[in-house]
C-alpha cells in the first residue's frame, strides 16, 4: 500500500492523489479540471516528484482499461513521467521498477496509431511509443514538431538553433521569428537511420502514416548551423 501522505507531488503534500486518480478514471478529456490537476501535480514543465512514480500503476491501469480511445490523457501522462529526467529516482531505477507496467502498455500504446490520423496527434502518439521504448531522445523531443518549432544546440559551437515549418518544410535558422534566410534541413534516407530513428518511421509506414513519415525523414535529418556552418544530425543536438 503507498503512504500517500507521506509523499510529495510537485507541490505538496501527495493525500488528494488517490482520489484524483479515482475520479479521471471516468474521464478521457484532456480539459477535464481533473486531468489538469493531475497533470500539474504529478508533471510539471518537465519535473516529476515521488508521488509521480506512486501514480504509475494506477494510470497505466486507467490506460490499459480503454485502449480504443485515441487521445488518452492517462496514457500521455505515464509516458511523460517515465520520460522525464527532472526528477527521483534515477530513470533506470523507474524503468526496472515498473517494467509490468511498461511492457504491458506499449501494445496500447502501438493501438493508438490506428486511432489517429492528424499530424499532431500522430506524433504525439509516435511520443508515447517513443518513452516506453526508451528511444532517446525522442522520448522527449518529438513533442516540438506538432508546435512547428524545435529548439537545438549546435554540437559544434553550442549556440542556439531553432527548426521551423515554412511551407511544410523544416528550416534551421538563427531567430526563430525570421526565417528568410533559413538553411533547408537535408532528409535522411530510410536505410540511413540509426535504430530508434528507424523503429518510428517504420511504425510511421506500418500504420498508414505515410505523410508523417516523409516528414520524419526530414527531423530526422542533417542540419547546417547558421551559425558556425557544422552539420550535424538533429538527434544529436537534442540529446
Amino acid at each position: 500500500m503507498v503512504d500517500w501522505q507521506s509523499l510529495r507531488d510537485i507541490y505538496g503534500s501527495a493525500g488528494e492523489i488517490p482520489g484524483l486518480l479515482e475520479a479521471a478514471a471516468s474521464s478521457t478529456q484532456w480539459e477535464a479540471p481533473v486531468w489538469e490537476d493531475l497533470w500539474q501535480r504529478l508533471y510539471h514543465q518537465g519535473s516529476v516528484a515521488p508521488a509521480s512514480y506512486a501514480a504509475l500503476p494506477r494510470l497505466a491501469q486507467i490506460a490499459s482499461e480503454r485502449p480504443d480511445v485515441a487521445i488518452d490523457p492517462s496514457l500521455f501522462l505515464f509516458a511523460s513521467i517515465i520520460s522525464s529526467i527532472d526528477g527521483p529516482p534515477e530513470i533506470a531505477t523507474v524503468r526496472e521498477l515498473y517494467a509490468t507496467e511498461i511492457a504491458d502498455l506499449v501494445p496500447v500504446a502501438d493501438h493508438k496509431l490506428d486511432l489517429v490520423s492528424d499530424r499532431a496527434d500522430v506524433v504525439y502518439a509516435l511520443q508515447t511509443v517513443a518513452a516506453l521504448e526508451n528511444l532517446s531522445p525522442w522520448q522527449r523531443w518529438l513533442e516540438g514538431p506538432p508546435n512547428e518549432e524545435v529548439e537545438l544546440e549546435c554540437p559544434s559551437c553550442g549556440d542556439h538553433v531553432y527548426l521551423e515549418l515554412v511551407g511544410g518544410e523544416l528550416v534551421a535558422t538563427i531567430d526563430p521569428d525570421d526565417t528568410t534566410h533559413g538553411r533547408p534541413v537535408q532528409a535522411e534516407r530510410p536505410g540511413n537511420l540509426p535504430a530508434p530513428e528507424a523503429r518510428l518511421f517504420d511504425l510511421c509506414v506500418s500504420h498508414g502514416h505515410a505523410d508523417v513519415a516523409g516528414w520524419l525523414l526530414r527531423l530526422f535529418g542533417r542540419v547546417t548551423c547558421p551559425h558556425c556552418e557544422a552539420e550535424f544530425h538533429t538527434a544529436s543536438a537534442c540529446a
